[in-house]
């Protein structure tokens, strides 16, 4: 039996339009980020979204969860907000430009980022991963045979990409990981992940440039 899911990245927030690390920052969304959430909630309410909804949970930062309490306002469902889909902790990078966490950019590493390095306070790539994959495989286990809405952040969908398409954590990335794009797989009975269709943008007319 298998939990399908719909992974959507958060609308675009003040520190996402000027490229500052927001990590476990909780910042609201612009309005910007607002007009995308009701883009989504249109889409979602109509006939061209096709999939059941069981359950709404989002990561417990208010750009996640304002996101989802926009976009599922149609539906009488709580959402459940959890903390282990948070975005990934640059600890005390917070706040400064994304050059302070290396050239391509805090969810876009190459072969030469350490891995295991943690900055004072925050998260390395494999702790960020474990923590992430961790949570959804208890997501799929706590709700097998169900169908979730989840709302995340552009790293939390890397690192789920990576999963995958088993690519490796400094492997670079070829794609963007835009705003509010929808995001569908699956995870077994026996943990087994399949993807279904990936980043997909039905409900707005213009690409936005990759945020964080």
């Amino acid at each position: 039996m298998s939990t399908s899911i719909c992974l959507i990245r958060h609308g675009e927030t003040a520190w996402n339009a000027v490229r500052r690390l927001q990590g476990w920052q909780d910042i609201e969304l612009n309005e910007t980020g607002r007009e995308q959430a009701r883009a989504l909630q249109s889409y979602l309410s109509s006939p061209a979204f096709h999939m059941p909804v069981d359950a709404v949970i989002s990561s417990d930062l208010q750009r996640a969860s304002e996101t989802a309490a926009i976009a599922c306002q149609h539906w009488d469902i709580e959402i459940q907000q959890v903390q282990g889909l948070r975005e990934r902790g640059f600890g005390k990078l917070e706040g400064q430009a994304w050059d302070a966490a290396g050239r391509h950019g805090p969810d876009q590493p190459d072969d030469t980022v350490d891995i295991d390095y943690a900055v004072e306070g925050g998260e390395s790539l494999r702790q960020f991963q474990t923590r992430v994959l961790s949570c959804f495989e208890a997501l799929a286990q706590d709700n097998a045979g169900k169908n979730l809405l989840v709302f995340a952040h552009g790293g939390v969908i890397d690192m789920v990409w990576r999963k995958l398409n088993q690519q490796a954590l400094n492997a670079k990335r070829t794609h963007a990981i835009l705003n509010t794009s929808l995001n569908f797989f699956s995870i077994e009975k026996d943990l087994n992940w399949t993807c279904t269709q990936w980043g997909q943008l039905p409900h707005l007319n213009t690409a936005l440039d990759e945020q964080v």
